[in-house]
């Protein structure tokens, strides 16, 4: 069903970049970003080419977008220009060889296959930085942990999903437009605190309602689905 599939992209894109710890510029930075990967072209997946002679870089080229696979491999590049050395307690100390100062502390969890870095970047970005990265090629790790592979970053949990279940016309134009709200949102709603402050408070119920509405919108199969902008539509 076709608007069964729908729903379900919807249910799963919005839960994956927004929760109730997301801060209002990061879900617009997301919702672009995401926007981004669906405007790229499939053929763009096939020459994703390896850099390393690393398992783990094989293994996460089969499972993440492009633009998420080129940051990964940027990060696991420049994790080979890190010594590590191994503390009493099982974590890490991954330094730069270039660099004296600038230590970072990565804590291995065993027990999870877990890694926790001082610096952050996963929690930020949810990507793996490159110290963590260096203490799972040290441990002879084949494979990433399924945890560090987020649904959002994912080719069958992206916006290319939906594409693949449902023919429709236009697509790129539609999200360059979806894009282009959100970005006029975000600056608008940036003025002012009390803007941002309603925006912000806003955003959680609208997104409820349009979930619901969606999923209360009769089955057709067969049918194509208009996704595009109205040209009469504007913020107000």
């Amino acid at each position: 069903m076709a608007t069964t599939t729908y729903s379900k992209f919807v249910d799963a894109f919005f839960k994956g970049i927004f929760s109730a710890q997301t801060y209002l510029r990061s879900f617009f930075e997301q919702v672009g970003i995401s926007a981004n990967f669906q405007n790229q072209s499939h053929r763009e997946m096939q020459y994703m080419h390896i850099k390393t002679s690393i398992p783990i870089e094989e293994h996460v080229r089969s499972i993440l977008m492009p633009f998420a696979f080129n940051a990964f491999q940027h990060e696991l590049v420049l994790a080979m220009q890190y010594a590590v050395s191994e503390m009493a307690n099982g974590s890490y100390l991954v330094q730069h060889f270039k660099k004296i100062e600038g230590e970072h502390l990565v804590i291995w969890i065993p027990e999870e296959e877990q890694v926790q870095c001082s610096c952050k970047e996963f929690e930020s970005s949810g990507l793996l930085c490159r110290h963590s990265l260096r203490v799972y090629v040290v441990k002879n790790y084949f494979q990433l942990p399924d945890k560090y592979c987020l649904n959002r970053w994912r080719k069958e949990g992206s916006l290319d999903y939906y594409d693949d279940h449902i023919a429709w016309t236009s697509d790129e134009e539609w999200f360059q437009d979806y894009q282009c709200l959100t970005d006029t949102l975000l600056t608008e709603s940036s003025v002012t605190k009390e803007r941002s402050d309603y925006v912000r408070r806003e955003l959680t119920t609208q997104l409820t309602r349009i979930l619901n509405e969606v999923r209360n919108i009769p089955e057709c199969e067969g049918v194509a689905m208009d996704l595009t902008f109205s040209p009469n539509l504007k913020l107000q």
